[in-house]
């Protein structure tokens, strides 16, 4: 059976090695081919989420101060991922957090990983002016209502991977 589950982060910001902080999780779980289910969670970062991310995300400190800690979360979030690939557009940048996160938590990093963004680069019949996922999602004629909010994120990067995996 083909499993996937498609991951996306927000974040306070580009590095979790300077401070940043996974603010929300988003995912997309693909089960032989069929999108199954949607779904994302906030989380409380110990910190104030800068102005500029609230501008970005439409995430605020108010929507997060009564959500979990990242030490609440990503336990639950590494056992349900369990060996499935997870896939991200542009996984370098969700991969860094999760697994420096995970590190810091001793819990197993993720390892198996697809990263549509990559996909993109292989893709020889696609046209798109850059590799963005908005601009992907437009190229290929898929609505992401919500762009930079993980739920809506995910079910767009599901979207795009089911497009372009045969194409390469």
């Amino acid at each position: 059976m083909e499993e996937y589950v498609v991951v996306d982060l927000e974040t306070t910001g580009l590095d979790p090695y300077k401070g940043c902080e996974i603010i929300e999780i988003g995912i997309t779980e693909i089960s032989n081919g069929k999108i199954v289910k949607n779904y994302s969670r906030f989380v409380k970062p110990k910190k104030n989420i800068p102005t500029f991310i609230t501008e970005i995300t439409n995430i605020s400190n108010e929507m997060v101060e009564n959500e979990d800690y990242i030490e609440d979360v990503l336990p639950r979030f590494r056992k349900y991922i369990g060996d499935r690939t997870i896939i991200a557009h542009n996984a370098k940048f969700d991969l860094k957090f999760l697994n420096y996160y995970l590190k810091e938590l001793n819990l197993d990093p993720i390892e198996n990983h697809i990263c549509t963004l990559e996909l993109l680069k292989k893709n020889k019949s696609y046209k798109g002016k850059n590799k963005k996922l908005e601009t992907a999602c437009a190229y290929y004629n898929i609505e992401n209502k919500n762009a930079h909010r993980a739920d809506s994120d995910t079910l767009a990067t599901a979207k795009l991977f089911l497009k372009i995996r045969n194409e390469i």
